[in-house]
């Protein structure tokens, strides 16, 4: 049951989610084949019916055409969706790019033939093999799938709810570490929908996300190609427009002395910051012609003005903390 499980959910999350849905990412072909296989295992729904409705929710999230909507209440967006209809329900106009992909249009057109041959057909021969038929359709076909189906529904439902909001407060998308363990990587969410051509959602190396990690793995080995990922300039500055939003709202009240810091503090930030991206063009642009002793000096410059932003960024959320009463919203 468990190996199913990491097969199924990973054939949503890695293949349906941000290899089709998003594009971060490519695979060679054995390897999409499996992860249509997986996902139709998942029994989600088709690849391109999955998709469709995946798109719509980044571009219409938080309103009555988000197909999965957190606005209907926790219930609507969990599961109701799947029995209640909303607008965008069987629209599958926007998914151009998968009709044209013959494996994803085979996959459309059998997906029941795959999914019931996988969830039934699986576990009858497990269980063949281990003398318990009944135990092996139970825990690795239905409960399995009853556990896949509601790890989704959570990052629909939970994940637009509980949470913190680091990146942006521009939708209702949350990040949470505790649903990561549970959706291989999936519950950081406020970064997915800030980055969603991102193939990670835990982009910071701790954050547990073996998507992630099986991404990078299959790249490494020749299986995987054109991964995609949001650059360090424009997390941070997305990260320091959602900062300095909150510090513009509360600087009004503050005395002339403590505005003076902060915005000693902003400018210092502003400085650090253009100076790794003046170092980040720099290398771009000369990486073919330096040397590699050159090279490499330049690219350790980089990362020490990279870690001079990120100290300067952390000192400015200090001194908001202890000045301010946001320090849960910005945490």
């Amino acid at each position: 049951m468990f190996a199913l499980w990491i097969l199924s959910g990973l054939g949503i999350t890695a293949g349906y989610h941000r290899m089709f849905s998003h594009r971060a990412w490519w695979a060679a072909k054995p390897v999409r084949v499996a992860l249509l296989i997986f996902g139709a295992a998942a029994w989600q729904n088709s690849v391109i019916a999955w998709s469709a409705g995946h798109r719509y929710h980044h571009r219409d999230v938080d309103t009555d055409d988000d197909p999965y909507t957190i606005t209907r209440g926790f219930w609507y967006a969990h599961m109701l969706w799947v029995i209640i209809k909303g607008n965008r329900h069987d629209d599958f106009d926007n998914v151009p790019d998968l009709w044209k992909d013959p494996l994803c249009a085979w996959q459309h057109k059998h997906y029941n033939a795959i999914s019931i041959a996988f969830n039934l057909g699986v576990p009858l021969l497990l269980g063949v093999l281990t003398g318990n038929i009944l135990g092996m359709l139970l825990w690795a076909g239905l409960l399995r799938i009853v556990f896949v189906h509601h790890a989704t529904f959570f990052i629909n439902s939970l994940a637009h709810m509980w949470g913190s909001r680091p990146w942006t407060q521009e939708h209702s998308a949350r990040d949470n570490a505790v649903l990561a363990f549970f959706t291989f990587g999936e519950g950081y969410h406020n970064f997915h929908h800030t980055f969603p051509g991102d193939y990670r959602n835990g982009v910071r190396w701790w954050q547990f996300d073996p998507t992630k990690w099986l991404i990078w793995t299959l790249d490494r080995v020749g299986l995987a190609t054109n991964l995609k990922r949001s650059s360090f300039d424009r997390r941070l500055r997305r990260r320091w427009s959602h900062l300095h939003e909150r510090y513009q709202e509360q600087r009004v009240h503050w005395e002339e002395q403590l505005q003076a810091q902060f915005d000693e503090a902003c400018a210092r930030f502003e400085s650090a910051l253009d100076e790794a991206r003046a170092l980040h063009r720099d290398l771009s642009r000369r990486a073919e012609e330096l040397h590699t002793e050159a090279a490499r000096e330049l690219r350790l410059a980089r990362r020490e003005a990279e870690r001079r932003v990120l100290a300067e960024f952390r000192e400015f959320k200090r001194m908001l903390n202890e000045s301010s009463q946001l320090a849960p919203t910005i945490a």
